[in-house]
Order: C-alpha cells, then sequence, then structure tokens
C-alpha cells in the first residue's frame, strides 16, 4: 500500500509504504484508480481555516488527526470484501461517498451524514485516496458510475455533489428568475454542467478569471468579470433592476458574500458554499425588510449523490475539463490548485506509483 500522507499541519505530504489492510466484516477494500484533487485538501494541508480578519478556524480542534492519508474523491476498483459484504463483488468498480456520519445521530437517521456532528469523514477523519488503496468502511457507501470514466466520476463526490446541493437549494425557480452563481473554478464548472437540467432561469457567472467567464460564455450562459467598476449594474442589466432570486458563492470570501448578499431582490437567497474565509456583515433591518434568507450548502447526502450521478450518465452530460497527475505529485498538485490557475479539476492516479 503506497500513500502520500499528511504527517505535519502547514508541511509538505511524505510518501509512506505499508502492508495492505485486510477488510473484515462489511469494510471493503479497493484499488484507487482515480482520486480528486479538491480545495478541502488545502485546508488540511494548511491546518485552518479562515474565518475573518485574522481568526482562524484550526482543522484540529475539528478533530482532525494526524497522520492523515487525504483525499476524498476515490473511484476504485474492489480487491476484497470483508465476510459480511454481500452487495458487492470483486473487481467491481465504484465511486466512494466519503462524507460517513456517525451512523445513530438524527443526521444520519434522516439520511444525511454529511451533516453529523461527529463526522467520519474518508480524507478528513479517516485514511482517503491519497493512496493505491483505500479501506472503506462498509458496501453502503459505494455507488456505480454507469458508463462513466473513473478520472471524471471521482470529483462528483465532492465537487458535483456540493454544486449539485447548492443548485437543489436555489430552486425552485421559474424562467423569469436570475440566479447569480459567483466563481467559475471546479465547482462552478460542475454547477455548468447541471444547471440547465434543473431550470430554465436566467444563470449569470461571476469571476475574476477572463478564460473561465469565455468558455461559460460560449456554453450560452451571462458572464459578467468580478472585476467590472459597477458589478451590480452589470448584473441587474441581465435580471432586471430588482435584483436576482438566488446567489450561489463558490467562493464565499469576505468580498464576494457581501457582493451576493446586495444583488438579492426581495425573497431572495443566499447560498454559501466556498471555504476561502471572511465573514458576512447583514444590515439586520434588511433581511426583515426584505424577507432574505442567507444559507449555507455542505456536500450532500447519498440519496443526492445517486440522483446526481443517474442524472450525469443519463444525459451525456459534458465531462468537466480534467487535468491527470500521478501520485506522487500529490503536493505539486495541491500547489497548482492554490495557484488558482487550475481549469476544471485535478485528479491523482496511483496506476504508474
Amino acid at each position: 500500500m503506497k500513500s502520500v500522507r499528511l504527517v505535519e499541519f502547514g508541511s509538505s505530504l511524505q510518501w509512506e509504504e505499508k502492508q495492505d489492510p485486510e477488510p473484515k466484516d462489511s469494510e471493503v477494500l479497493l484499488e484507487v484508480i482515480s482520486c480528486g484533487v479538491c480545495h478541502s485538501d488545502l485546508h488540511l494541508r494548511d491546518g485552518y481555516y479562515k474565518i475573518g480578519g485574522e481568526e482562524k478556524l484550526f482543522v484540529k480542534d475539528r478533530g482532525v488527526k494526524l497522520p492523515l492519508t487525504p483525499g476524498h474523491e476515490v473511484v476504485g476498483r474492489i480487491l476484497k470484501i470483508g465476510s459480511k459484504a454481500r452487495s458487492v463483488s470483486v473487481g467491481d468498480i465504484k465511486l466512494v461517498y466519503p462524507w460517513i456520519g456517525c451512523g445513530t445521530c438524527e443526521e444520519c437517521d434522516s439520511g444525511n451524514p454529511q451533516l453529523c456532528s461527529a463526522p467520519r469523514s474518508l480524507g478528513i477523519y479517516q485514511d482517503g485516496g491519497y493512496s493505491d488503496r483505500i479501506l472503506v468502511p462498509d458496501e453502503k457507501w459505494l455507488l456505480d458510475i454507469y458508463d462513466l470514466s473513473p478520472e471524471y466520476a471521482c470529483s462528483y463526490a465532492c465537487a458535483g455533489l456540493t454544486a449539485y446541493g447548492a443548485l437543489k437549494k436555489a430552486l425552485p425557480l421559474k424562467k423569469t428568475d436570475s440566479l447569480v452563481i459567483i466563481g467559475a473554478g471546479g465547482l462552478g464548472m460542475f454547477a455548468s454542467q447541471l444547471v440547465g437540467l434543473l431550470t430554465d432561469a436566467n444563470i449569470i457567472f461571476l469571476d475574476l478569471d477572463e478564460s473561465r467567464l469565455e468558455k461559460l460564455k460560449e456554453l450560452g450562459f451571462y458572464t459578467v468579470p468580478s472585476s467590472h467598476p459597477d458589478v451590480t449594474a452589470e448584473v441587474k442589466k441581465i435580471s432586471g433592476p430588482l435584483g436576482v432570486s438566488a446567489v450561489i458563492d463558490f467562493v464565499n470570501n469576505s468580498a464576494t458574500s457581501s457582493l451576493g448578499f446586495s444583488l438579492l431582490k426581495k425573497n431572495g437567497t443566499l447560498i454559501g458554499v466556498g471555504l476561502f474565509g471572511g465573514e458576512l456583515k447583514i444590515p439586520t433591518p434588511i433581511l426583515s425588510l426584505r424577507s432574505l434568507t442567507v444559507r449555507g450548502s455542505y456536500t450532500g447526502s447519498p440519496s443526492e449523490l445517486k440522483q446526481l450521478l443517474r442524472l450525469v450518465s443519463a444525459n451525456k452530460i459534458l465531462p468537466v475539463p480534467v487535468q491527470i497527475r500521478n501520485l506522487k505529485d500529490a503536493d505539486l498538485a495541491l500547489n497548482d490548485l492554490s495557484s488558482g490557475k487550475v481549469l476544471g479539476r485535478l485528479v491523482l492516479s496511483g496506476k504508474s506509483v
């Protein structure tokens, strides 16, 4: 078993080789085919999230313990199964649902383990997919990828699911409504794949990167550069003077969240998704007088991931651009992601290690 592990917060990942784990009971051991590189992995390596000003939320205070193998967007081939596993077979190729909960709390019982207060998420609280092997605690966390390629399917476990979960929270929208999506990186690209299947509303993308916006414009979306001297006026040329019905903020820093809030019309909804850090100051009378909703969105449930995979497969959606890197280059991949210049998704492959 060859893995790239986080041994110390704020430091480079380290290579490790050890004996393959043996699956017990309902556990399943998979050979990792593809593992997506996510912004959450950057925060994990850094050891904190920014929460406004100089304040930080340290991941160790959320229960993250080292050493740890990151990686929560995993497609693998089953190598071995525990004695109680019945629904899967050796050789099956599966996507791993990583947002595992305690299994006994109210959220887990209601089918939302991603909201569990004692999470056991793979790649965050348990070893994940920056490896050529991954041990999954139960067969129930393995999903069919239908006809999807592993290098594309893996990122639906987080980036795709996060985009899908946020879009669902913005619905329903009428054809005359407008939805602003802030951020045209990995999450924004997944949203661009899905949004046309979910609503006929006007979709407006905002981003600082002109090349990203150009790509989205080619796909038929309205776009406004975030660097425009009057973003609000440009958005309202498309949406109308009253503002937009919903904003999904895939960046979610102080500037973008404030902008998103300011764009809402009465009864509008701001959905914060990204973990870039910051704070949102809200005039409380405005919140009441305009009947506004501000809410967060964190990944999605197992049932939503199943819905998403069926939706993507059935509609033959054009894949988000993917760059494949060797597992040994995981640290460099995180550095490239941190630079903000990656179009689409980075995916690690353990095939050649």
